[in-house]
């Protein structure tokens, strides 16, 4: 079977390398392509925003503890120029000063109460409340009584409509409760205590969530459904919005062209529906990422600096850098292509053509990718502990692959394929990549991996950070798969092709988790495969030979 296979592959291995490097190459340069094109989309009517939920611009990795008056301030007369009206979560931590501050920028405000676990925090958190309101009632617009405590499972509904009874009678102002659309479907008993309906609809996080094509008709049903099942009772869209950065669910991709373009259809469909709404949120919060993965902390209208991520007129594109980065990965890849071309002058034209063809896509691959895990890492860490442990794994795959091409670069040679054993392994009995390195990188890869397939909501899907080591395995096995299959398990034991098994697996669930419907998720799962593909038929070969040399010794 071997021999058959080498006989096939003999006179178009030298080739498979290069053009394979050139598509992979074409595919990441397209993506960038894709982001620097301009993007056409509606305008947003004319006006302000109902309103905005916040929280302080210049969050870190924590919320601060307290909030200074003069960050309220400064926050508040930013919003003024979109907004009329913002919304908070709690009255501790210094929010109980907004409604004074809301007044002197014409701001109303939608007063929250935090409510948890702990009655205690919840009596103090209730009491204020009710103080701050008689104080400010001027400027509020209603209270907020608990935000998603059924959906986190921290009170009964009963406990919650006390509560809420509570705030009403002593302030004599408008109260609700907010929650996601379905905890109010499953719980309508809680209507009869507030006065108004505060139902978040954030399609990004439903169970089946839509693409951005479809989203504003989705979002449009499910307010009807709540108009029908709360007759009577005004229904206020408590949270609406469109994350600009994090993992894809399904076909609901992040990015800040699909959040311009679904708060600019979801403000023309308020418009028109006479909706009352509030947004998620003012600025990006940083802190959240910690609860809620990447995504959690890039709702904002303005990023953690207050810089304005989109505008709500004309034209948009996705990749400020775009362009930058295309420039870069020509300039290299040409650079790469003439040494390559020199230091092969002696070689066959052919020879010469197709190595240099291999390291220019391989130079302009290293820029594309280069870009998108400096991206992906940006919006991910937070911590000196999230960046050191990135940063390891975006070195180790880029030093496994950089040990790859250079060894398929010393065998270049007319006949290279992936079933005859190369001189110089056979001597020395190791792979391209050491051992240790190729086993570090399959353990995290693994290890990754559960994470996505059986708690994957709120990860991330790394494939950028893992795909110059995806592309190093697959160039040494292709280059020589004998020294992969003594170099790396046959020393380090069955635990590494247990690990590959593994990767190889996950690399055909996560895609179809995600109903192939995301760049992203596929990219990835092609990248698992061929990582584990790469140690598991070498492995194969190998044993299919020694098989084969047993059987002709016997015979």
């Amino acid at each position: 079977m071997t021999a058959r296979l080498r006989r096939f592959l003999l006179p178009v291995s030298p080739f498979l390398l290069p053009a394979s490097l050139v598509l992979l190459c074409l595919a990441v340069l397209a993506g960038w392509w894709r982001d620097g094109r301009v993007v056409e989309m509606p305008d947003a009517p004319a006006g302000m925003l109902d309103c905005v939920s916040y929280a302080p611009s210049g969050a870190g990795r924590l919320m601060p503890e307290h909030i200074a008056p003069g960050r309220i301030r400064a926050d508040l007369a930013k919003l003024a120029s979109i907004t009329r009206c913002v919304r908070t979560y709690t009255v501790g931590q210094g929010f109980d000063a907004v409604p004074a501050i809301a007044r002197e920028f014409g701001l109303h405000v939608w007063l929250g109460a935090w409510i948890g676990r702990e009655d205690a925090h919840n009596e103090r958190e209730l009491a204020r409340t009710i103080a701050v309101a008689r104080r400010d009632r001027d400027v509020v617009r209603g209270i907020i009584v608990g935000n998603e405590v059924l959906l986190r499972h921290e009170q009964t509904p009963a406990a919650l409509a006390a509560m809420i009874r509570r705030v009403g009678e002593a302030t004599g102002l408008p109260v609700s409760y907010a929650d996601v659309w379905g905890r109010w479907l499953a719980h309508p008993e809680l209507a009869r205590d507030v006065t108004f309906v505060t139902a978040h609809i954030l399609p990004y996080w439903d169970d089946e969530p839509a693409s951005i094509e479809r989203v504003i008709p989705r979002v449009a049903t499910l307010y009807d459904e709540l108009r029908r099942a709360f007759p009577g009772k005004p229904v206020l869209v408590g949270e609406t919005g469109w994350p600009s950065a994090g993992r894809p669910r399904g076909d609901a991709v992040p990015s800040r062209v699909n959040q311009a373009r679904y708060l600019r259809g979801f403000v023309a469909l308020a418009a028109t529906r006479g909706i009352p709404y509030n947004v998620i949120e003012a600025f990006d919060q940083p802190w959240k990422q910690g609860p809620e993965g990447t995504v959690g902390g890039y709702w904002g209208l303005y990023d953690v600096d207050g810089r304005e991520k989109f505008p709500w007129q004309g034209s948009l594109r996705e990749g400020r850098d775009a362009a930058r980065v295309l420039i870069a990965a020509v300039a290299v890849a040409l650079a790469a292509f003439g040494a390559a071309l020199i230091r092969r002058r002696r070689a066959r034209f052919a020879t010469a053509i197709t190595t240099a063809t291999g390291w220019a896509a391989a130079g302009a691959l290293m820029v594309g990718t280069g870009a998108r895990q400096r991206s992906d890492l940006a919006h991910a860490n937070l911590t000196a502990l999230d960046w050191i442990a990135a940063l390891a794994i975006a070195a180790a795959g880029w030093l496994a692959f950089a040990l790859a091409l250079r060894d398929a670069v010393a065998r270049c040679a007319p006949a290279v394929n992936i079933a005859a054993p190369s001189p110089a392994d056979d001597h020395h009995g190791r792979a391209a990549i050491p051992p240790a390195l190729a086993g570090a990188l399959l353990l995290v890869a693994a290890y990754l991996c559960l994470g996505l397939v059986f708690a994957g909501r709120h990860r991330d899907i790394p494939v950028w950070l893992f795909l110059p080591a995806a592309v190093a395995f697959v160039v040494t096995a292709w280059t020589d798969a004998r020294a992969v299959a003594r170099g790396l398990v046959r020393r380090r034991g069955v635990e590494f092709i247990v690990l590959a098994a593994w990767v190889a697996i996950a690399g055909l669930l996560v895609p179809v988790l995600e109903r192939f419907a995301n760049a992203r998720a596929i990219g990835f799962g092609a990248s698992m495969l061929a990582l584990g593909l790469a140690v598991l038929i070498p492995v194969a070969l190998d044993a299919c030979q020694h098989d084969g040399a047993r059987q002709r010794a016997e015979r």
